[in-house]
């Protein structure tokens, strides 16, 4: 497992700040635990503050009015949670759950806003990481209103593999079908096409990419 610092130190803005400072963060988080699907918290609920991901993953969704459920984002180690209400003080515009067993580090909202005052290049820092999640977000508007399903499950499986042949996956097809916005039957149906045609071949959870430029095809 790492250290408490080295999670708080791979979250992009808080790279900014000197070890002494960190040390501080450190000693103004709390610790807890999460079980997989557990809440975090609801859509609606007022912001807790800070939250670092130390162990584990978990996924930020919406659910709509038939139940059916959007996942917006997955984040791991090493990674905030829903930073935005911590500067307009509205309620979270989402839903987050633990997809696995999950340490989270957590610091106060007013901990947090000291934090801020005293190191205004951290503020400039969170304002570049705000800015890739709305990037990320147009993208996934985009994505779907405008490509297909097998589209969609062929860049999130690019995606994941990176310059890598393989992908193992970390979700089941359910909650790969909610991060795409389909349903889990169309992902089953649309994995086994892809193997058919040869462009992967499945292992279990482990996908071997073995033509690229088939995928989407």
């Amino acid at each position: 497992m790492r250290s408490r610092l080295e999670a708080l130190r791979s979250v992009p803005f808080l790279r900014t700040l000197d070890e002494p400072t960190l040390k501080a963060v450190d000693a103004r988080c709390a610790e807890k635990v999460y079980l997989k699907n557990e809440i975090l918290f609801l859509e609606g609920d007022p912001p807790k503050g800070l939250l670092v991901i130390r162990e584990g993953s978990v996924k930020i969704y919406k659910v709509g009015g038939t139940g059916r459920e959007q996942i917006l984002e997955i984040e791991g180690p090493g990674r905030s949670v829903a930073e935005l209400p911590l500067f307009d003080g509205q309620p979270y515009p989402a839903s987050c759950a633990a997809i696995e067993d999950t340490i989270l580090l957590t610091m106060p909202v007013r901990e947090f806003h000291a934090l801020l005052e005293r190191h205004p290049a951290l503020s400039r820092a969170v304002i570049a990481s705000l800015s890739q999640r709305l990037r990320r977000m147009v993208f996934l508007v985009r994505e779907l209103s405008l490509e297909d399903v097998r589209t969609r499950l062929a860049n999130l499986l690019l995606e994941l593999a990176g310059s890598s042949d393989q992908v193992e996956l970390p979700w089941t097809h359910q909650e790969l079908a909610a991060r795409i916005g389909t349903v889990r039957e169309i992902v089953s149906r649309t994995l086994a096409r892809m193997a058919q045609e040869g462009a992967v071949r499945i292992e279990g959870r482990r996908i071997h990419l073995l033509d690229r430029a088939r995928l989407s095809s």
